[in-house]
């Protein structure tokens, strides 16, 4: 499957999005790209749509909206299946989910980096909580999956041939996405364990890494951990 250029490059610039804007940002930028003016229906006929979009969407539905206030995080709506049938025809599953893959790499990253600035402020008996070795030690894990997942989604964005030597070893097919959605998870929530309580608080990083996951789930229909296969990276975790 050749996935066309101007798509691959829109893979890229949501990652940067995420990274440098925030998620919200870059949710936009990939659904005006990918999805414009069709809310994006995951496996279950949900959807994620940042509230900008909403006006766009000749099918969205105020009573389906519910109550703003339950926004996962402020700036996106969570929508139910579409109350009209059969839905507006939507992106490209394989674009779409891959794009989400880089999405939420981007947003992964962010995380990393203000998880990386806010251990350094702090101090404990006057030393930098960042160097402390079991500190050090998650953060270098986390930075190995990061390398990990963006050696896989490099190696999809070259648009190379199936059959070319270049080409991923295991292509991104549903279970395939699913392991590095799992991945991109388990990066997350091992950074909010090193934030402690400031990763729950209202403005700390929880509450759109929550969000990341959640469209994981309503996209790629992944029912957590335990039923996805171990990539390499988690089985490492898990017998470390």
């Amino acid at each position: 499957m050749t996935v066309p250029a101007e798509v691959r490059e829109h893979w890229r610039e949501a990652r940067t999005s995420a990274r440098n804007d925030g998620l919200v940002p870059a949710l936009t930028l990939l659904s005006r790209a990918l999805s414009p003016g069709v809310a994006p229906r995951g496996p279950r006929g949900h959807a994620v749509v940042p509230r900008e979009l909403l006006g766009d969407l000749p099918e969205f539905d105020e009573e389906e909206d519910g109550d703003g206030g339950a926004d996962p995080v402020p700036g996106l709506a969570v929508l139910g299946p579409a109350a009209t049938a059969p839905a507006p025809a939507g992106p490209d599953s394989h674009d779409w989910g891959t794009g989400l893959a880089w999405l939420r790499l981007g947003a992964s990253e962010r995380l990393r980096e203000a998880c990386t600035a806010y251990l350094a402020a702090r101090q404990v008996e006057g030393t930098s909580l960042l160097l402390q070795q079991l500190v050090k030690g998650a953060l270098a894990d986390v930075l190995i999956d990061h390398l990990e997942i963006e050696g896989v989604l490099d190696d999809l964005a070259e648009g190379v041939a199936p059959d070319s030597p270049l080409a991923p070893v295991l292509p991104l097919d549903a279970a395939a996405l699913a392991r590095l959605q799992a991945q991109i998870t388990q990066a997350d929530r091992a950074l909010l364990r090193l934030l402690g309580a400031h990763g729950f608080t209202a403005d700390g990083p929880g509450r759109t890494a929550y969000a990341s996951e959640l469209l994981a789930d309503v996209y790629c229909g992944w029912p957590g951990p335990a039923g996805v296969p171990a990539t390499n990276a988690t089985s490492r975790k898990d017998n470390a």
